[in-house]
């Protein structure tokens, strides 16, 4: 494999840290299971919900090939038009499947997962969905590999959708993986959304932290959301939804198909 280089910081303070800093957990994940060669069940990170439920991610998902996708990924690939942007990219596995004859840019706050994409060759860069960077305008933005989620909240999506925006042309797409909370039967799933719902949150919506090692991620919401959770939060934005389709056999995971308007849409009136 090639070896990994520094990340390629944008010219913003907060992005000096570098490709080693002890608070990127998850570039180390990836670093570690690129440099090893990627393999099921070799490079592990906890994940811990706020009540206290904590699963097991394997950095594998992040390497994985076409073939080994959801549908909901396949097809937003196949989607993918012009220039595009990968939003959360990772160690630049749909990237990889992106790049030909179109300009592709993945974008990532981890410095360590920026290193293990330039490594295969792909442009990617320091920054996040509300903190981009200058990287001009584009027909495809992907959020893929749930990264829906990264709207974080009813009051944090508002902020996340006009920072995409400003990244799209008029016309443009924007394809991302959600997760219906609602499709879930475990009962520790749906007492935590039955709680959300109680205190005026979103059901989905997900207070969590993540390890690898000594090493733990501060407290961040990730937002799972249905379709129609979903239109309600583009009532006012640049963005229609024009389509979900849920992946089979996903237990909720849907590609939802956006477009953006010419000029926002108006909200609607409130008593």
């Amino acid at each position: 494999m090639p070896p990994i280089s520094p990340a390629r910081p944008v010219d913003r303070d907060d992005d000096q840290r570098g490709e080693s800093a002890p608070e990127d957990g998850y570039g180390a994940l990836l670093r570690d299971a690129y440099a090893a060669g990627p393999r099921r069940g070799a490079h592990l990170q906890i994940i811990e919900r706020d009540d206290g439920f904590v699963s097991i991610e394997d950095a594998y998902r992040y390497f994985t090939r076409p073939d080994e996708w959801i549908a909901g990924e396949r097809r937003a690939v196949a989607l993918a038009s012009g220039r595009a942007l990968d939003v959360g990219c990772g160690a630049g596995r749909h990237m990889l499947a992106l790049t030909g004859d179109r300009e592709v840019i993945g974008i990532d706050p981890s410095p360590g997962a920026v290193a293990v994409a330039r490594a295969q060759g792909l442009d990617a860069r320091i920054g996040t969905a509300t903190d981009p960077g200058d990287l001009g305008t584009f027909d495809t933005l992907l959020m893929l590999g749930g990264n829906l989620g990264l709207l974080g909240s009813r009051e944090h999506a508002p902020v996340v959708l006009d920072s995409l925006a400003r990244l799209a042309r008029p016309g443009a797409r924007l394809l991302a993986i959600g997760h219906d909370p609602h499709e879930a039967s475990a009962p520790e799933h749906c007492a935590y959304h039955d709680r959300n719902a109680d205190r005026g949150r979103l059901p989905g919506q997900v207070r969590m932290r993540v390890r690898y090692k000594t090493w733990t991620s501060d407290w961040f919401d990730r937002l799972l959301l249905s379709p129609d959770e979903l239109r309600t939060l583009l009532a006012g934005s640049a963005w229609t939804l024009r389509e979900a389709t849920y992946s089979p056999n996903t237990a909720g995971f849907y590609l939802a198909e956006m477009t953006r308007a010419e000029t926002p849409a108006t909200a609607p009136a409130t008593c």
